[in-house]
């Protein structure tokens, strides 16, 4: 089997549950490239630092509404990433289960019925899905009306910029650039037959991560035949990222598998 890369971004320091997903793929046989601005002080020995600076300037790193997480600014890395086809794309809460064999096609899956999630992606770089991706991201020249947004959403958009507000990227919808405009184009596009089912990547469901943290808790139930990797949403460890992650309990799932990896929260 022919194993891809595995390539993200980073900004900040790293916590234990970055350290887990990067051992997971290096122990199922990936290269691991984190790419970012500066140098990680505590970047796992087994993953390689990549300067974000080689693929977009520093100057295009924005924040959610200005102060939030660079959420935004990933969802457009993640595409530069495809269109030079240096690897497949991982966020760093995913946990890896099998190896991921180097894709002719698509990746992605549901994260539920009716949204793509984007999480662990890979697009052709010729892929006309990547354009209309990439679209999203220009600053000047949207519609009026934003088609993946939910209609009071759109409505809100579009009302603001009537008077003069462009609402950029970062301005729009938590999750607007990423799974709501993925899963919109998909369909548009007749590719949703290529999505793969949620028991790939989402396995265990958002509201259902918290549970992971308690002692006697465990993923193994959730780990079907298909299963590659588990979406662990850091954000359900952090109180939406705006606190210190937690670190996971004795006996809970959280700490077996940082003990499989050898990983000290």
């Amino acid at each position: 089997m022919t194993l891809p890369n595995i390539v993200s971004f980073w900004h900040g320091p790293m916590s234990w549950l970055e350290a887990l997903s990067i051992a997971s793929f290096h122990r199922h046989g990936h290269r691991v490239e984190v790419f970012a601005f500066d140098p990680i002080e505590n970047l796992p020995a087994n993953a390689v630092w990549r300067d974000a600076a080689e693929l977009m300037p520093r100057e295009d790193l924005v924040f959610y509404k200005g102060k939030g997480t660079p959420a935004v600014f990933s969802d457009r890395f993640r595409l530069e990433l495809m269109r030079r086809n240096l690897g497949v794309w991982a966020d760093l809460d995913v946990y890896c289960v099998r190896p991921i064999a180097q894709p002719d096609d698509y990746l992605m899956a549901w994260e539920r019925p009716g949204s793509v999630n984007s999480a662990v992606l890979y697009i052709p770089p010729e892929a006309p899905l990547l354009s209309d991706l990439f679209a999203v991201f220009d600053r000047d020249n949207r519609p009026l009306f934003e088609p993946f947004l939910p209609l009071y959403r759109r409505i809100e958009v579009a009302a603001r910029r009537l008077v003069g507000d462009k609402v950029p990227p970062e301005h729009l919808q938590y999750g607007a650039t990423g799974p709501m405009a993925l899963t919109h184009y998909v369909k548009a596009r007749g590719l949703a037959d290529r999505v793969k089912p949620s028991t790939v990547f989402y396995p265990i469901p958002y509201e259902d991560i918290p549970g992971l943290l308690l002692p006697g808790s465990s993923v193994d139930a959730a780990i079907r035949p298909e299963t590659l990797g588990i979406h662990l949403w850091r954000s359900q460890f952090t109180n939406r990222g705006r606190a210190e992650i937690l670190i996971p309990p004795p006996d809970s799932a959280m700490r077996k598998l940082c003990e499989k990896e050898g990983i000290l929260p």
